[in-house]
């Protein structure tokens, strides 16, 4: 009988964890899912997308994991395709203040991200951006089909749904990185990303199976607090990483996020004998350099954990961390492919996090002190 990181089905679902054991371990698969279905379209997605110049701006939305999704594309977007202005702008923010962040004659694409669609914020943004921008398109990427995102279409919304994503889940996994995925690649849809794609549900596929029971040996002794580090477009990742550990295990293994340059100033206040640092190492090689300057400081304190998830191998990382994953040992695939395995591996920290103390993964909050969908938002 196939078993998901040691457990069997059956022990799967009397440890509570039945949605998100196995919504993680489909993401392998469900990539090279979402990627076809982003080829079928091909000619469509390009129609739509030579709408827009360099002079169109191009802002992310979403909310909590959704929001992050955008803050680590953005970057990304900005460096490696046509487009100067490019933001991640959260739900939330816009919402509450429209007139901060939406310019009225500036043409602008919305790309909106949503596991269920039917986040209060979710449709209030778009409604709002139609009253404070004149020329306004939409991209729409969604995982459930019921929802009032996947509804919502006219002749200037791009609108697709992976229904193979709707995580069901308290913590949206699969749906982070497939969502992820679907929105690179219709801004890079001139481009044929079919082997990065495979590279990357490989190595998924090989932290699945083999390496998942080296990222819960730092979970050894008890861990209450999460540190985790990622430049650039990892900062995204570190961000949503760092919600991961926060919802599965109800708030117990209390998180913080920060670029590994930005944590000496002040956060460095967080290390204890009980800590654990998850360090994202970028592909960038002048980043980099910073990335391993921080690790060498962090390796001379023995009262932590360090976790280093690295695309390639570095000899010098073996030297400072305490877990090493690494998904080989000379091929590098663009930074643009680097979040899929750190997230990997923080969501299957937060998943034995979760169950080290207790938790039910599937539903952490049984007295609904925090919903898997936001409830009790008055939209004014």
């Amino acid at each position: 009988m196939e078993k998901i990181f040691g457990f069997t089905q059956e022990d799967i679902k009397e440890k509570g964890m039945t949605y998100t054991a196995n919504e993680i371990n489909r993401q392998p698969k469900v990539w090279t899912s979402i990627y076809d279905k982003i080829s079928y379209n091909r000619e469509k997605i390009k129609d739509f997308m030579n709408s827009f110049d360099s002079d169109t701006r191009i802002i992310f939305m979403g909310a909590g994991s959704s929001a992050f999704i955008g803050d680590s594309l953005a970057p990304l977007v900005r460096k490696e395709f046509k487009f100067s202005d490019v933001e991640s702008i959260h739900t939330t923010d816009i919402v509450a203040s429209p007139s901060q962040y939406f310019v009225r004659n500036v043409k602008t694409v919305l790309v909106s991200f949503g596991r269920s669609g039917d986040s209060p914020e979710s449709i209030a943004a778009i409604e709002i951006a139609e009253k404070h921008i004149n020329n306004l398109y939409h991209i729409i990427i969604t995982c459930n089909p019921l929802g009032k995102l996947a509804e919502y279409t006219n002749e200037r919304t791009l609108n697709l749904v992976f229904e193979e994503i709707n995580d069901e889940g308290f913590a949206m996994t699969s749906s982070v990185t497939g969502m992820m995925l679907a929105a690179y690649s219709i801004f890079a849809i001139e481009k044929n990303l079919k082997e990065e794609v495979s590279i990357i549900a490989g190595y998924a596929k090989e932290i699945i199976m083999n390496k998942y029971s080296i990222i819960s040996k730092v979970l050894a002794k008890t861990v209450n607090r999460l540190i985790v580090l990622g430049s650039a477009n990892l900062f995204g990742v570190a961000r949503e990483s760092a919600l991961k550990s926060i919802e599965l295990t109800r708030g117990e293994v209390m998180s913080w996020y920060d670029t590994p340059m930005g944590f000496r100033h002040g956060p460095k206040s967080l290390l204890t004998d009980n800590a654990v640092i998850l360090f994202f190492v970028s592909n960038n090689e002048y980043t980099r350099k910073y990335d391993m300057d921080m690790l060498h400081e962090l390796s001379k304190s023995k009262k932590h954990k360090l976790l280093v998830v690295s695309d390639k191998y570095y000899l010098e990382v073996e030297d400072y961390a305490d877990v090493y994953i690494y998904n080989s040992m000379e091929k590098v695939v663009g930074e643009s492919f680097t979040p899929y395995s750190a997230l990997l591996v923080a969501q299957i920290f937060a998943l034995f996090a979760s169950l080290k103390i207790g938790c039910t993964p599937d539903n952490p909050f049984p007295n609904g002190e925090v919903n898997r969908v936001v409830k009790g938002v008055l939209i004014h």
